[in-house]
């Protein structure tokens, strides 16, 4: 009876053993397979395999399966998602465990995504190029510039602002959208005046010297001046100035964005890195006392232009 008994139990235990067993080897060869909407996060088609979902196929011989419907990519078991076992294209199938984690299709559009004083220039940041949310075959990169401190990066089809302007580009392969939408550039910035004179800033000209080819200097550097920064957004054009008064032998440099509002006087414009820097001729009061009783004042004069190379100005009193 213990005999038995004892044949009994072991007889039970090597049944649990190998139901267990069974179990265990069921859970192993359970089908995993990422689940995730696009229309719900968007990572699912941007970053699909970092912090999705996982299910487990219920049916056996099921699959995992990739599709994109009007767009949106959709990734899980294909019994769940599609009951009756069609999967229409564009769809990707696989059979392992998680092998439904690779961005879908392959080829889909790569764009800089962002917005904000961030995005402005994207060149160091590869971690904004991403793909596309919404799938189009025909999907192109947009870059939207809207001000000095905002730049708007990402996938036409997946949010481009109807209201686009015309400094919005667009392009259609990977990467393509990553032009630095806001550059520098420098004017040299001074002021020159009668009685506060700054040779720096006038800058004449260097007299020429016989026999001397080489061409025209600027009597002196750039050491004592200033300089200003235009800050020029892409599809924009700035420029450097260098203003005259004729009337008050004031002159200015500067950048034309913070450029006043001159209504009289000698105005030229430049285009390029310290293009107003050039050397300056030398206008000098013409007049005489005997014509012009303002002359011995030196109040209201009109001034010319003297020749190239010309270093200063006189005034002559006669006896």
């Amino acid at each position: 009876m213990a005999t038995e008994c004892v044949r009994s139990h072991q007889q039970l235990v090597l049944l649990a053993l190998g139901t267990l067993l069974l179990l265990g080897r069921t859970t192993i060869q359970a089908l995993e397979c990422y689940n995730c909407d696009s229309a719900e996060d968007k990572e699912c088609a941007t970053r699909p395999g970092q912090q999705l979902e996982v299910e487990e196929c219920q049916q056996t011989n099921d699959v995992c399966v990739t599709s994109i419907s009007a767009g949106v990519t959709r990734r899980g078991c294909l019994a769940r998602l599609y009951p009756n076992g069609y999967c229409a294209a564009p769809c990707d199938q696989c059979n392992t465990s998680l092998c439904n984690r690779h961005v879908y299709p392959a080829d889909r559009l790569r764009c800089y995504q962002c917005s904000g004083s961030d995005c402005i220039d994207v060149t160091s940041k590869p971690h904004l190029l991403l793909p596309c949310p919404v799938y189009r075959e025909e999907d192109r990169c947009y870059t939207n510039v809207m001000h000095l401190s905002n730049t708007q990066r990402g996938c036409e089809y997946t949010n481009l602002p109807t209201t686009c302007p015309h400094v919005c580009l667009k392009c259609n392969y990977n990467g393509c959208n990553n032009e630095k939408t806001v550059t520098e550039s420098r004017c040299l910035q001074c002021t020159h005046q009668r009685l506060s004179p700054n040779p720096d800033c006038l800058r004449n000209q260097q007299p020429e010297e016989e026999g001397d080819d080489t061409p025209e200097q600027c009597s002196l550097s750039n050491v004592t001046v200033t300089q200003c920064v235009n800050k020029v957004m892409y599809g924009h054009r700035e420029n450097c100035y260098t203003h005259r008064n004729t009337q008050t032998e004031v002159l200015q440099r500067g950048c034309s964005t913070t450029m006043g509002f001159f209504p009289t006087g000698e105005l030229s414009e430049c285009h390029g890195e310290m293009c107003n820097s050039q050397c300056q001729d030398i206008a000098c009061a013409v007049c005489n006392s005997t014509a012009d009783a303002g002359c011995r004042e030196g109040r209201s004069l009109v001034t010319e232009k003297c020749a190239a190379g010309t270093t200063a100005c006189y005034s002559c009193e006669q006896g």
